[in-house]
């Protein structure tokens, strides 16, 4: 929707595009810096989060004409008021969130997590309702155009070789893959790269007992994970922001080395996935 402007400023839909998933990774960052500070009580964490986010080998979809700055833009705040204690203004974000991407889902989940272990006013609570209500919009309106509820599933599916499969087999099929010679296998390796990640954000968001979060980023992991082969699993972690903010709190009280070494292992593989977009090969 944000596309019908367009005409305003330009008749190239593509710069447009571009213009847009800046100006939304522009506030996604301010919002992720406000809420690293909140987190790490003004230790620097802000600045470390934003780093964090913008080294990560597939941010170039933050600036490509995607929605994942769109919905980064809508989520951080809302899970920045919901911190705060704001919560219809962290559940209409949230709703805003849920517009944009499928993953609107995870993060509505989530919220009524954080809902109730924060202790949250319980004549408030008929707000967690909100972010839910453009899914179920959406997938009425796929059952009465398209005949089915999980259209979107299908979609998937179809295009993508998307389907439910054990974890095991998921690892074997990308594995064998990723040990091909074709140019696209240092790909599959990125893929299993952020897996083994998305797996150790887990276990550390269960460690640390952050249990809204864990409901936030598990639930992604264990679709990607369970998918037919690992598809997009670097570009699926650009969306977790808990997992920049464990590491601007890891690089923070003096061991700025953490964040040097994330840097120098995600910088190049960002630049390295950036050049493979503007050669309009699948980059992540």
């Amino acid at each position: 929707m944000t596309l019908l402007a367009a005409p305003l400023f330009t008749a190239d839909w593509t710069l447009t595009g571009a213009l847009v998933s800046t100006a939304a990774c522009v506030v996604a960052v301010v919002a992720l810096a406000r809420l690293a500070d909140d987190e790490l009580a003004g230790r620097s964490g802000g600045w470390r989060a934003a780093v964090a986010l913008l080294l990560w080998p597939t941010s170039v979809f933050l600036v490509a004409g995607y929605d994942e700055s769109l919905f980064l833009a809508l989520a951080i705040p809302a899970w920045l008021a919901a911190r705060r204690g704001r919560w219809p203004l962290a559940a209409a974000l949230a709703a805003g969130a849920s517009c944009v991407r499928i993953t609107g889902l995870f993060l509505a989940l989530a919220l009524v997590v954080e809902f109730f272990a924060s202790g949250g006013p319980v004549r408030r609570a008929a707000w967690l309702a909100l972010p839910f209500a453009p899914l179920l919009l959406r997938s009425g309106w796929q059952r009465l155009h398209g005949g089915d509820w999980l259209t979107w599933g299908q979609a998937q599916e179809a295009g993508w070789g998307r389907q439910l499969a054990w974890p095991w087999e998921s690892l074997a099929s990308t594995w064998q893959s990723a040990l091909t010679g074709e140019r696209a296998a240092w790909l599959f390796r990125m893929e299993l790269a952020g897996a083994f990640l998305a797996v150790g954000a887990v276990l550390l968001l269960l460690f640390l007992r952050r249990w809204s979060e864990l409901v936030y980023v598990g639930l992604q992991a264990g679709v990607l994970v369970c998918s037919a082969s690992y598809l997009a699993v670097p570009r699926a972690v650009l969306l977790w922001w808990p997992v920049f903010v464990l590491v601007a709190r890891v690089s923070a009280r003096g061991r700025w080395w953490a964040l040097v070494g994330y840097a120098l292992v995600t910088a190049p593989l960002m630049l390295l996935n950036t050049l493979t977009y503007l050669e309009s090969v699948r980059a992540g």
